[in-house]
């Protein structure tokens, strides 16, 4: 079984420009794409009681659309094939439960070293996807050697990253600006919390890095990475890449960048309203505090904006009208 490098944090917090920058480490293979499956396929389709076919269907779709981008790619010598790579996962997973995620995860670890042509039992595969450090404990029991490295980002700029993509993107998942950010309010708190505990109570497994830190001087930071897997720091580590190739990023915004780009740090006031900030400060102030992000607003501002959207974020989620005449 290959060892794993688990890399999460909330959605456009950075996580994709730090698994580029963990491609092509002589330490690790980096597998190509989000693993996806955890939050669409779990747990969607594994609570209740569905057939096995529906749930491998499903497992199928998700691999072969997370897995387009990789599809035709030279790497470790080869063209991937992204169909004969998921025939591949399902030999790897055999007779194994559809509704474990260490199930799934060891099949796709294996199946991405066979095509890496590497050893298995002799090989770190490094992971991506977003908000998994609360799974951290049911992880690291499937994986004894497990390493997570949760990179966290100040929710402000978090928010504004992806509000750029609600028009285009989130819209069409059902998304508006308002439901956006009540995720974000609830999803990067909880991961926030989740990261203060694991680092707490297993920090021989578990690490936090700021995204502003990366970004803003990435080798003492990647240095510290590097110490924490016992690997030597790589000058790879300081240009993100996918498959050997370089990386562009995924900005809502459409930028394409380089390399390591901080032009997006503390850059919330430019991108985000006053109310919006102040919303944010309210309800993630103690998480905020503890991971080093000043509070702009003081206490009454931030209340009174977030009385203001309670009206809407109760009705939206929480009211049940107990009067309605039956």
């Amino acid at each position: 079984m290959p060892n794993y490098v688990f890399l999460t944090g909330h959605r456009k917090s950075g996580t994709t420009m730090l698994r580029g920058l963990f491609d092509g480490h002589a330490e690790a293979t980096t597998y190509p794409s989000d693993i996806s499956l955890l939050y669409a396929y779990f747990p969607a389709f594994t609570i209740g009681e569905r057939p096995e076919r529906e749930l491998r269907e499903r497992i199928t779709l998700v691999l072969q659309k997370s897995l387009a981008a990789a599809h035709g790619v030279e790497h470790a010598g080869k063209t991937f094939d992204a169909d004969g790579f998921i025939k591949d996962f399902w030999s790897q997973f055999g007779c194994g439960d559809l509704r474990s995620r260490a199930d799934i995860i060891a099949a796709l670890g294996r199946a991405w070293c066979r095509f890496s042509g590497l050893d298995p039992d002799k090989t770190t595969v490094v992971l991506k996807e977003t908000s998994q450090s609360i799974f951290f404990d049911e992880l690291k029991t499937a994986f004894p050697k497990l390493k997570m490295i949760h990179l966290l980002r100040d929710p402000r700029d978090n928010y504004a990253a992806l509000k750029a993509g609600v028009t285009r993107y989130y819209s069409k998942l059902g998304e508006n600006e308002l439901e956006t950010l009540a995720s974000l309010i609830n999803r990067a708190r909880m991961d926030m919390i989740s990261a203060r505990q694991n680092a707490q109570i297993s920090p021989e497994h578990f690490m936090t890095v700021r995204f502003e830190d990366i970004v803003s001087d990435p080798k003492p930071t990647l240095l510290r990475v590097c110490e924490f897997l016992g690997w030597r720091f790589s000058g790879s580590m300081l240009a993100p890449t996918v498959m050997g190739n370089a990386d562009a990023g995924n900005s809502h915004d459409g930028k394409r960048f380089s390399g390591i780009s901080a032009a997006n740090a503390g850059a919330w006031r430019e991108r985000i309203s006053e109310e919006e900030a102040k919303i944010i400060e309210y309800w993630c102030q103690r998480e905020m505090q503890d991971w080093n992000y000043p509070l702009a607003f003081d206490a009454t501002a931030r209340q009174q904006a977030f009385a203001k959207f309670y009206e809407w974020y109760n009705s939206r989620y929480f009211f049940a009208d107990s009067f309605a005449r039956k």
